[in-house]
């Protein structure tokens, strides 16, 4: 295979040709708006007010808080008349996470654990065995 020698000022020239026909080509901005591609400046300036409106009701709304007393009324909270205590043991609640202590040959062991089960002994309808996700070894 021969390489055709090319200065940079010819590749230059042929990729300005190209790039000005495909420029060319493109639809007008009139074309755009036309099929609802591009949003002509009213309807972007309707579309922010649209948000604006929805941003203040929205505010509005979460600015009144219902009263405990409303709740309670409404039943969407309820409150027990007494209240138990019980002593509770302090210990470690700091949970134990085996799986950050597996090496790589023992995550390969159990992949491939897992792919012989679903391939070998899991149950799984004839038509269905095309979804079966299988682990990388």
């Amino acid at each position: 295979m021969r390489r055709r020698s090319v200065s940079k000022a010819d590749f230059g020239r042929y990729l300005e040709r190209l790039f000005s026909k495909k420029l060319s080509e493109r639809p007008s901005a009139v074309e755009l708006e036309q099929r609802n591609i591009l949003k002509g400046e009213q309807a972007a300036s309707i579309s922010r007010r649209n948000m604006e409106d929805a941003r203040k009701m929205l505010l509005r709304k979460l600015s009144f808080r219902p009263t405990v007393q409303q709740l309670k009324d409404k039943q969407i909270i309820k409150f027990n008349d007494y209240v138990e205590v019980t002593e509770a043991e302090i210990y470690d609640r700091k949970a134990d996470k085996p799986w950050t202590r597996l090496t790589p040959s023992e995550k390969a062991l159990i992949r491939k654990e897992l792919n012989d089960f679903k391939s070998n002994e899991m149950d799984v309808h004839e038509e269905s065995k095309i979804f079966t996700r299988f682990h990388r070894p």
